[in-house]
């Protein structure tokens, strides 16, 4: 792809990112080895399990993969070394700045606060080591799990706020979307907002018209996929400047979207409604945002200028401080100047 080397050196921005997904497989096999030993049965057993993953399947099927790698990060060493690992492979895609979302979780070796904290302190030591990205923090509502779940992450993500409002700046709401319902999680996500943390709902990744009206009136910063928003749905979200995440990659492999050329990216854009292009979930879905610009590209024939502006889209609608934006303002008209010597914003 002639624009292949533009789009890899472009400093682009994620917004939709989850922790334990973005993990690829030579990640995975790094983290196996710190975890398990290179000898041990258990980093064996990984890599003939690695061997027979293919990226991608449909919905259902997509949320049962993610147990393996569940598995490597349910140590305490494990979490922070897969979180270090991550944000080292998004700095390696010039990636300058990441929302990175993940769902607290408690097992015998670690409490949910516990597994904030390591996410946390494991964010801070990568900026010593990965200065060229600013990395947030996002914690997750999963909508298959119990109300009472999603209560003490809202607690955890106001305290969090609270002492390191410069890492945590926002909630999702994420999860199997065939699984809950959303009404069922709005006390909490009312307690987030008012609270001040951002909210972005994963909405419309799969076709329920009554949820998806009902997360809409309930309001959201950002939309999450947006699979199967309506023409007045759009509408909506253009008059009242939400942005899609739009995750190419993720809904044709999970099945949502029956084509890159047929991906509702298009009709976004064709409204003149806010987009931003995001990965979902790289490692499991064998993608990087470097590769999710060059399908825009391809599929649907958008130019050098339309891929800078929706970097430009990405970090006006990020939940970045004004200092942040300015700063990414700044790496990208940088960038951008031998193309025609123009400033994007």
């Amino acid at each position: 792809m002639e624009n292949f080397k533009f789009l890899n050196n472009l400093p682009k921005v994620e917004l939709h990112a989850h922790l334990n997904g973005s993990l690829n497989i030579a990640a995975m096999l790094e983290l196996g080895e710190k975890v398990y030993g290179k000898k041990s049965a258990e980093f064996t057993d990984l890599c003939e399990r690695l061997t027979k993953f293919e990226p991608g399947c449909i919905l259902d099927e997509c949320f049962k993969r993610f147990a393996f790698v569940h598995d490597l990060t349910s140590t305490k060493e494990g979490l922070r070394y897969a979180t270090e690992l991550v944000i080292r492979d998004f700095a390696v895609d010039h990636v300058m700045y990441l929302e990175l979302r993940t769902t607290p979780k408690s097992n015998k070796n670690m409490t949910r606060r516990e597994y904030v904290q390591i996410v946390l302190d494991a964010i801070k030591e990568a900026r010593q080591k990965f200065s060229n990205i600013r990395v947030k923090l996002l914690l997750s509502i999963n909508r298959a799990e119990p109300v009472a779940v999603a209560d003490e992450t809202v607690t955890l993500a106001l305290e969090f706020f609270k002492s390191e409002p410069d890492i945590v700046v926002g909630m999702d709401l994420s999860g199997n979307p065939n699984k809950g319902e959303f009404k069922a999680f709005t006390s909490a996500l009312h307690r987030a907002g008012e609270g001040g943390l951002r909210l972005t709902l994963h909405c419309a990744e799969v076709n329920n018209p009554k949820e998806t009206k009902e997360m809409l009136e309930f309001g959201m910063s950002r939309c999450g996929h947006g699979t199967h928003l309506s023409a007045e749905d759009i509408a909506y979200l253009r008059n009242h400047d939400i942005p899609v995440e739009c995750c190419l990659t993720s809904n044709i492999k999970t099945g949502t979207v029956s084509s890159f050329v047929d991906h509702h990216l298009k009709r976004l854009m064709e409204a003149e409604a806010p987009t931003v292009l995001c990965t979902d979930d790289c490692g499991i879905f064998d993608t990087t945002l470097t590769k999710e610009f060059c399908v825009a590209s391809q599929s649907l024939g958008m130019t050098d200028h339309q891929c800078i502006d929706l970097t430009m889209q990405a970090i006006k609608y990020s939940f970045a401080t004004e200092a942040d934006r300015s700063w990414m303002i700044q790496q990208v008209n940088k960038y951008a100047k031998g193309l025609e010597n123009t400033a994007f914003l």
